[in-house]
C-alpha cells in the first residue's frame, strides 16, 4: 500500500466538478429508488422511518438516527416499506472539502493505514441527531438566500460530519457481498496512488486479466484504465486548490511516472491544461495557498476551546507574538483577541440553538471562564445574547 501524503480515495466522472463544492436536499422517500452510482462521496442521514439500503446489491437495514457514508464505488438503492416512506438528508460533498476539513498529515496517515476497516454507517444520539438536522436546515436555507456564498458552512458541515463519524456508535455490516468485481473497484481506489497495474491487479485476485476487466465494465460501466485515470483526474484537480503544491508535485502524489502523461490524461478530461485550471480557481477565490496566517488561524480554531494566550500560541508554532500578531490580522482581518472571542462564539452557536445545556455550561464548553464575557462577546458578534436567540429559536 502506497504512503504517499495527502490520502484519498474518490471516483470521478462529473463534469462539473467544484473543489469546494456540497449540495444538500431534504427528501422523503415512498417509492423504491433506481439502483444508481453517485460520482462524488454522500451521506445519507436517515431523520424519520425505516428503509433497506441496497449497498452493492448487499440489502442493509436503516433507521433514524442512522448516517451512511456512501463511497463512488458502491452502487446503491433505496428500498422504503409499502406505506412508510421515510425522511433524510443527501449531503452529496467534493474531494476538495475533504481536504480542506483534513489537513492534518497524521491524520491521512491514519486513514491510509485503517482505509481497509472504514465502517461506512454509525449510529448517532438523539443530541447529535437534533443537532445535525438544525445544521442542514440552517445549510439548505443559507444556500437559498440571494448572496449564495457557503464556502465555509460547506466546510463546518463536512468536518462535523467527519467528527461523528470518528466518535459516534460503529452499526455492524452483513457478510461481504461475494460478487469479487466489487473487492476489485475497491482495491483501485485505495491503491490509485500506487504504479497499480491491471496484470497486479489480476495476480493479487488469482484472476485472468481478461475476466478483472470484464468484471470492472459489467459493474461500473468503465474499463480498468479509465476508472484509474478517472480517480487519478478527480485527486489532482482536488489538490490543484493548494497553491503551494506544484504541478510536477500533484502528479507524483496522484500515481503519475511521467509529467506528459499527467498533462495528456488531465487535458482529456478537463478540457484545459492545469495551469489554466489553477488560474480559474484563483478567479473563484477557490484557490488556498498553506500561509502562515492560515496555519496560526487553522491552529488557533482547533484550541479556542482552551484557556490559551498569544504567548501560548506563538511558543507552540515557533513564532514570535508579533509575528502571530500581523499574520492573522493580514489573513484573517483581526488580532489574535478578537478572532478568539469570534471563534468561541461561532463553536458556541449551535450549542445555544440546538443543545439542552444552560448557557453557563456553553460558556464552559466555548473557553470562556465566565459567564458574563461569554454573553458580552457573543451579543457584540451576533447582535444578541445567547438567551434572546434561543427563546427566539424556540
Amino acid at each position: 500500500m502506497n504512503y504517499t501524503y495527502p490520502y484519498v480515495s474518490t471516483n470521478y466522472v462529473s463534469g462539473q466538478y467544484r473543489p469546494q463544492s456540497l449540495t444538500i436536499v431534504s427528501q422523503k422517500i415512498s417509492q423504491v429508488q433506481p439502483p444508481h452510482f453517485s460520482d462524488e462521496a454522500e451521506y445519507l442521514i436517515v431523520t424519520a422511518g425505516e428503509v433497506t439500503l441496497l449497498l452493492n446489491n448487499q440489502p442493509i437495514s436503516l433507521s433514524a438516527g442512522e448516517v451512511v457514508l456512501l463511497m463512488p464505488f458502491q452502487m446503491q438503492q433505496l428500498k422504503p416499506e409499502p406505506d412508510n416512506p421515510i425522511e433524510l438528508f443527501r449531503v452529496r460533498l467534493s474531494l476538495g472539502l475533504v481536504l480542506l476539513s483534513s489537513i492534518d498529515e497524521a491524520q491521512y496517515t491514519k486513514a491510509l493505514q485503517n482505509s481497509n476497516r472504514f465502517h461506512p454507517i454509525i449510529r448517532i444520539k438523539q443530541t447529535e441527531q437534533d443537532f445535525l438536522i438544525h445544521f442542514c436546515q440552517e445549510t439548505i436555507r443559507q444556500k437559498q438566500l440571494p448572496t449564495g456564498r457557503t464556502s465555509s458552512l460547506n466546510l463546518s458541515l463536512v468536518s462535523y460530519l467527519f467528527h461523528l463519524f470518528q466518535t459516534e456508535t460503529q452499526v455492524p455490516l452483513p457478510d461481504q457481498n461475494p460478487d469479487t468485481a466489487w473487492q476489485w473497484l475497491r482495491y483501485l481506489q485505495y491503491h490509485h496512488q500506487s504504479a497499480v497495474t491491471l496484470t497486479e491487479l489480476a495476480t493479487i485476485f488469482g484472476k485472468t486479466e481478461h475476466d478483472i476487466q470484464q468484471g470492472l465494465v459489467r459493474i461500473s460501466g468503465f474499463t480498468f484504465n479509465q476508472l484509474l485515470n478517472q480517480v487519478r483526474i478527480r485527486n489532482a484537480t482536488a489538490l490543484l486548490q493548494f497553491s503551494e503544491l506544484t504541478i510536477r508535485q500533484i502528479a507524483n502524489i496522484c500515481g503519475f511516472k511521467s509529467i506528459g502523461t499527467f498533462y495528456y490524461q488531465f487535458e482529456l478530461v478537463r478540457h484545459q491544461r492545469p495551469l489554466d485550471y489553477r488560474k480559474q480557481l484563483r478567479t473563484h477565490d477557490q484557490l488556498v495557498g498553506l500561509s502562515d496566517g492560515w496555519v496560526i488561524g487553522v491552529y488557533l480554531l482547533e484550541h479556542c476551546y482552551e484557556p490559551i494566550t498569544v504567548e501560548q500560541l506563538a511558543q507552540q508554532l515557533n513564532f514570535s507574538v508579533d509575528t502571530v500578531t500581523d499574520r492573522l490580522k493580514q489573513h484573517f482581518g483581526l488580532t489574535f483577541k478578537p478572532l478568539l472571542n469570534l471563534f468561541r462564539c461561532e463553536l458556541a452557536r449551535p450549542l445555544v440553538l440546538a443543545s439542552t445545556l444552560t448557557i453557563d455550561q456553553i460558556a464552559i464548553k466555548a473557553g470562556y471562564h465566565d459567564t458574563a464575557s461569554f454573553v458580552r462577546n457573543y451579543r457584540r458578534i451576533w447582535q444578541v445574547t445567547p438567551s434572546q436567540e434561543r427563546r427566539e429559536q424556540s
